[in-house]
Protein backbone atom coordinates (compact mmCIF):
# COMPACT_ATOMS: atom_id res chain seq x y z
CA UNK A 1 0.00 0.00 0.00
CA UNK A 2 1.06 3.47 -0.19
CA UNK A 3 2.21 5.51 3.08
CA UNK A 4 1.63 8.82 3.24
CA UNK A 5 3.47 11.74 5.27
CA UNK A 6 3.79 10.47 8.62
CA UNK A 7 2.68 7.07 7.78
CA UNK A 8 4.28 3.55 7.11
CA UNK A 9 1.12 2.47 5.23
CA UNK A 10 -2.68 3.90 4.78
CA UNK A 11 -3.90 0.48 5.80
CA UNK A 12 -4.08 -0.24 9.28
CA UNK A 13 -4.16 -3.86 8.84
CA UNK A 14 -0.85 -3.15 6.80
CA UNK A 15 0.63 -0.95 9.32
CA UNK A 16 -0.27 -3.78 12.18
CA UNK A 17 1.68 -6.73 10.56
CA UNK A 18 4.35 -4.77 9.78
CA UNK A 19 4.68 -3.24 13.38
CA UNK A 20 4.13 -6.81 15.03
CA UNK A 21 7.14 -8.00 12.55
CA UNK A 22 9.54 -4.99 13.72
CA UNK A 23 8.36 -5.93 17.32
CA UNK A 24 9.61 -9.50 17.16
CA UNK A 25 12.60 -8.70 15.12
CA UNK A 26 11.74 -11.15 12.47
CA UNK A 27 13.48 -10.43 9.22
CA UNK A 28 11.65 -9.88 6.52
CA UNK A 29 10.70 -8.04 2.99
CA UNK A 30 8.32 -5.90 1.72
CA UNK A 31 6.52 -5.80 -1.49
CA UNK A 32 3.83 -3.17 -2.78
CA UNK A 33 0.97 -5.61 -4.38
CA UNK A 34 -2.29 -5.21 -5.23
CA UNK A 35 -4.79 -6.88 -3.07
CA UNK A 36 -6.84 -8.07 -5.77
CA UNK A 37 -4.32 -10.66 -6.23
CA UNK A 38 -3.92 -11.71 -2.49
CA UNK A 39 -5.25 -14.56 -1.80
CA UNK A 40 -8.24 -13.68 -0.37
CA UNK A 41 -8.60 -10.55 -2.56
CA UNK A 42 -6.75 -8.43 0.89
CA UNK A 43 -3.87 -7.50 2.19
CA UNK A 44 -1.71 -7.65 4.28
CA UNK A 45 -0.45 -11.75 3.54
CA UNK A 46 3.22 -13.28 4.26
CA UNK A 47 4.57 -15.93 2.72
CA UNK A 48 6.79 -18.07 4.96
CA UNK A 49 8.42 -21.83 4.86
CA UNK A 50 6.25 -21.96 1.36
CA UNK A 51 3.25 -21.25 3.82
CA UNK A 52 0.78 -17.72 2.73
CA UNK A 53 -0.51 -16.50 5.78
CA UNK A 54 -3.88 -14.12 5.30
CA UNK A 55 -5.35 -11.66 7.42
CA UNK A 56 -3.70 -9.50 10.16
CA UNK A 57 -4.91 -11.69 13.18
CA UNK A 58 -3.37 -14.64 11.39
CA UNK A 59 -0.08 -13.41 10.33
CA UNK A 60 -0.02 -12.39 14.32
CA UNK A 61 -1.12 -15.75 15.53
CA UNK A 62 1.35 -17.59 13.54
CA UNK A 63 4.26 -15.83 13.79
CA UNK A 64 3.82 -15.39 17.69
CA UNK A 65 3.84 -19.56 17.51
CA UNK A 66 7.42 -18.99 15.85
CA UNK A 67 8.47 -16.09 17.81
CA UNK A 68 11.84 -16.27 19.77
CA UNK A 69 10.44 -14.53 22.34
CA UNK A 70 6.18 -14.05 21.86
CA UNK A 71 4.76 -10.81 22.76
CA UNK A 72 1.74 -12.35 24.80
CA UNK A 73 3.48 -15.49 26.04
CA UNK A 74 2.77 -14.92 29.99
CA UNK A 75 -0.08 -12.62 30.10
CA UNK A 76 -2.87 -13.12 32.61
CA UNK A 77 -6.28 -14.72 31.04
CA UNK A 78 -7.70 -10.79 32.58
CA UNK A 79 -5.23 -8.93 30.41
CA UNK A 80 -5.86 -11.57 27.33
CA UNK A 81 -9.50 -10.29 27.47
CA UNK A 82 -8.72 -6.58 27.81
CA UNK A 83 -6.37 -7.59 24.71
CA UNK A 84 -9.22 -9.06 22.70
CA UNK A 85 -11.85 -6.28 23.83
CA UNK A 86 -10.13 -3.40 22.16
CA UNK A 87 -8.80 -5.78 19.61
CA UNK A 88 -12.84 -5.86 18.49
CA UNK A 89 -13.56 -1.98 19.00
CA UNK A 90 -10.64 -0.90 16.89
CA UNK A 91 -11.04 -3.60 14.20
CA UNK A 92 -14.84 -4.57 13.81
CA UNK A 93 -16.07 -1.00 14.63
CA UNK A 94 -13.96 1.73 14.57
CA UNK A 95 -12.28 0.30 11.48
CA UNK A 96 -15.78 0.88 10.01
CA UNK A 97 -15.69 4.83 10.69
CA UNK A 98 -12.34 5.23 8.91
CA UNK A 99 -13.75 3.47 5.91
CA UNK A 100 -17.15 5.25 5.25
CA UNK A 101 -14.54 8.19 5.76
CA UNK A 102 -12.30 7.84 3.30
CA UNK A 103 -14.59 6.29 0.73
CA UNK A 104 -18.34 7.36 1.05
CA UNK A 105 -18.01 11.25 3.28
CA UNK A 106 -17.69 12.95 0.35
CA UNK A 107 -15.05 15.28 2.04
CA UNK A 108 -12.97 12.77 3.18
CA UNK A 109 -13.37 10.74 -0.89
CA UNK A 110 -11.86 14.52 -1.92
CA UNK A 111 -8.74 13.55 0.25
CA UNK A 112 -8.59 10.01 -0.20
CA UNK A 113 -8.91 10.10 -4.05
CA UNK A 114 -5.68 11.31 -4.36
CA UNK A 115 -3.93 8.47 -2.35
CA UNK A 116 -5.98 5.84 -4.19
CA UNK A 117 -4.68 7.25 -7.71
CA UNK A 118 -1.14 7.38 -6.59
CA UNK A 119 -1.32 3.52 -4.81
CA UNK A 120 -2.72 2.73 -8.62
CA UNK A 121 -0.25 4.22 -10.95
CA UNK A 122 2.80 2.66 -8.14
CA UNK A 123 0.78 -0.62 -9.28
CA UNK A 124 0.64 0.52 -12.96
CA UNK A 125 -3.05 1.29 -13.52
CA UNK A 126 -3.62 2.68 -16.60
CA UNK A 127 -4.37 6.54 -15.37
CA UNK A 128 -7.95 6.22 -18.11
CA UNK A 129 -8.92 3.33 -15.95
CA UNK A 130 -9.44 5.35 -12.86
CA UNK A 131 -12.65 7.21 -14.04
CA UNK A 132 -14.61 4.02 -14.76
CA UNK A 133 -13.15 2.16 -11.52
CA UNK A 134 -14.15 4.82 -8.98
CA UNK A 135 -17.93 4.28 -8.93
CA UNK A 136 -17.65 0.52 -8.61
CA UNK A 137 -14.72 0.83 -5.82
CA UNK A 138 -17.28 3.68 -3.98
CA UNK A 139 -20.53 1.58 -4.30
CA UNK A 140 -18.69 -1.72 -3.03
CA UNK A 141 -16.76 0.38 0.39
CA UNK A 142 -20.55 1.65 0.55
CA UNK A 143 -22.00 -1.45 0.51
CA UNK A 144 -19.76 -2.79 2.88
CA UNK A 145 -20.26 -0.08 5.00
CA UNK A 146 -24.21 -0.10 5.02
CA UNK A 147 -24.38 -4.31 5.21
CA UNK A 148 -21.56 -4.28 8.68
CA UNK A 149 -24.45 -1.61 9.87
CA UNK A 150 -21.90 1.77 10.45
CA UNK A 151 -23.10 3.12 7.06
CA UNK A 152 -26.71 2.60 8.30
CA UNK A 153 -26.05 5.92 10.38
CA UNK A 154 -26.21 9.33 9.65
CA UNK A 155 -22.34 10.97 9.71
CA UNK A 156 -23.03 13.00 12.46
CA UNK A 157 -23.65 9.16 14.07
CA UNK A 158 -20.86 8.02 12.57
CA UNK A 159 -18.62 10.65 13.76
CA UNK A 160 -20.19 9.98 17.34
CA UNK A 161 -18.91 6.50 17.40
CA UNK A 162 -15.49 7.14 16.38
CA UNK A 163 -15.18 10.13 19.22
CA UNK A 164 -16.50 7.27 21.26
CA UNK A 165 -13.87 4.46 20.12
CA UNK A 166 -10.77 6.78 20.85
CA UNK A 167 -12.12 8.37 24.24
CA UNK A 168 -12.44 4.56 25.36
CA UNK A 169 -9.02 3.83 24.47
CA UNK A 170 -7.51 7.13 25.89
CA UNK A 171 -9.52 6.57 29.07
CA UNK A 172 -8.12 2.80 29.44
CA UNK A 173 -4.33 3.83 28.38
CA UNK A 174 -4.31 6.77 31.07
CA UNK A 175 -0.87 7.58 31.76
CA UNK A 176 0.62 4.04 31.17
CA UNK A 177 3.78 3.25 28.09
CA UNK A 178 2.16 0.96 26.19
CA UNK A 179 -1.98 -0.56 26.15
CA UNK A 180 -1.33 -3.36 28.90
CA UNK A 181 1.27 -1.49 31.25
CA UNK A 182 5.10 -1.13 31.19
CA UNK A 183 5.70 -3.48 28.28
CA UNK A 184 4.20 -3.44 24.28
CA UNK A 185 2.60 -6.88 23.47
CA UNK A 186 0.27 -7.91 20.10
CA UNK A 187 -2.88 -5.12 20.96
CA UNK A 188 -0.05 -2.53 20.68
CA UNK A 189 0.22 -3.70 16.94
CA UNK A 190 -2.69 -3.09 16.12
CA UNK A 191 -3.83 0.16 18.22
CA UNK A 192 -0.78 1.35 16.63
CA UNK A 193 -2.30 0.82 12.99
CA UNK A 194 -5.97 2.65 13.62
CA UNK A 195 -4.59 5.47 15.90
CA UNK A 196 -1.51 6.56 14.28
CA UNK A 197 -4.28 6.87 10.85
CA UNK A 198 -6.00 9.51 12.78
CA UNK A 199 -3.10 11.40 14.72
CA UNK A 200 -1.24 11.77 11.22
CA UNK A 201 -2.79 10.49 8.56
CA UNK A 202 -4.33 13.20 5.89
CA UNK A 203 -7.98 13.47 6.80
CA UNK A 204 -9.65 16.14 8.69
CA UNK A 205 -12.66 16.97 10.95
CA UNK A 206 -14.36 15.96 13.94
CA UNK A 207 -12.64 12.60 14.78
CA UNK A 208 -9.32 13.80 13.79
CA UNK A 209 -9.72 16.96 15.85
CA UNK A 210 -10.81 14.43 18.67
CA UNK A 211 -7.47 12.40 18.65
CA UNK A 212 -5.52 15.23 18.51
CA UNK A 213 -6.68 16.94 21.81
CA UNK A 214 -6.60 13.59 23.37
CA UNK A 215 -2.56 13.91 24.44
CA UNK A 216 -1.86 10.56 25.76
CA UNK A 217 -2.68 8.62 22.49
CA UNK A 218 -0.77 11.27 20.74
CA UNK A 219 2.11 10.32 22.80
CA UNK A 220 1.24 6.84 22.87
CA UNK A 221 1.87 6.70 18.65
CA UNK A 222 4.53 8.68 19.10
CA UNK A 223 6.27 6.68 21.59
CA UNK A 224 5.72 3.52 19.04
CA UNK A 225 6.69 5.40 16.15
CA UNK A 226 9.45 6.40 18.06
CA UNK A 227 10.60 2.78 19.27
CA UNK A 228 9.80 0.27 16.25
CA UNK A 229 9.75 2.73 13.09
CA UNK A 230 12.50 5.43 13.88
Amino acid sequence: MLAPAGLPDISPFCIKAETYLRMTEFEYRFLVTDSRKAPKGKCPYIEHDGRIICDSSAIVEYLESRAARPLDANLAPSDKAVSAAFKALLEEQFYFVGLWTRWVDPTGWAIYRPVIHSLGSQLGVPTFIFPLMEPILRRKMQRMAWMQGTGRHTPEEIRSIGIHALTAVSDWLRDKPYMLGDQPHTIDATAYGFLAGWVWGPFEGPIKEHAIRLENLVQYCARMKARYWA
